[in-house]
């Protein structure tokens, strides 16, 4: 049986990403881990997401995992290191981070490039390095409160567009010339996000372009290309919680069946 592809972030945001692999590689199993018990991780230390990433890695890989997606952009920020290691040479990393980089690069090449983000990931630097390395100007602001209400169902409204008033009401993204949405949940209010931008800014997919990595890492791996029939998507959480589950149904169109894993306790 074909080994399924693991996908983790600490709550919906991450579905993003996975629905868009799910819609690139339908035939591919998927495990979804949503660390619902320590969301969100934007508020956490860097310490504290490598020991969570790490931990949930160890978990994919031992639920059969050979290719995991680090589908939230803090742990992609502070703890891709921790994740590699935790995971070993033999099982592919694919992170939300590099891939949109690259596109960035190819796509808008010198331009300025806005980044919105939690605390961990804008704090990291991480973003403003790689589009430094890839002669791209970074213009960056954290918004640390957008992840918490997109994950407690204000993904449209007046919650969601006065936190968007008062982080990007300012005029700060007037002269880039795209927007990366540097956390996973963001693309749910990106329709919104793109009413304070200015016209012709281009809010880049990174959904999309994180599943394209994906399906070229797949492409490469003899033990997990090939044709085949729909295999089922597992939906694991650390905590049951009914915004996962309302989350998870808006995203693959279904009831789906939560699994509760509670690996901090192991």
């Amino acid at each position: 049986m074909r080994p399924p592809i693991g996908i983790f972030d600490s709550g919906i945001g991450g579905l993003t990403v996975a629905r868009a692999v799910a819609d690139v590689l339908p035939e591919y199993p998927l495990v979804y881990f949503g660390d619902t018990a320590h969301l969100p991780y934007g508020e956490k230390s860097p310490e504290l997401i490598r020991h969570f990433s790490s931990r949930i890695s160890h978990h994919l890989r031992d639920e059969g995992c050979r290719l995991v997606v680090v589908a939230c952009n803090s742990a992609s920020s502070n703890a891709l290191d921790a994740v590699r290691d935790a995971l070993g040479p033999r099982i592919p990393v694919v992170d939300v981070v590099s891939p949109v980089v690259e596109f960035a690069a190819a796509h808008v090449p010198g331009g300025r490039i806005g980044v919105i983000g939690t605390r961990a990931t804008i704090e990291s630097g991480v973003y403003q390095r790689a589009l430094a390395a890839h002669g791209l100007q970074a213009v960056v602001r954290a918004t640390p409160l957008l992840a918490s209400a997109i994950e407690e169902g204000f993904h449209t409204g007046s919650v969601s567009d006065a936190l968007l008033a008062a982080y990007l009401g300012d005029g700060i993204f007037n002269e880039v010339d795209a927007m990366v949405l540097g956390c996973t949940h963001y693309p749910l209010i990106a329709d919104q996000i793109r009413a304070f931008l200015p016209p012709g800014v281009a809010v880049l997919d990174t959904p999309g372009i994180v599943a394209a990595r994906v399906k070229e890492a797949v492409s490469v791996m003899p033990e997990l290309r090939g044709p085949g029939p729909v295999h089922a998507r597992r939906f694991l959480v650390s905590d049951l919680t009914a915004s996962f589950a309302s989350g998870a149904r808006t995203f693959f169109g279904r009831e789906v069946e939560l699994e509760e894993h509670r690996i901090w306790d192991i």
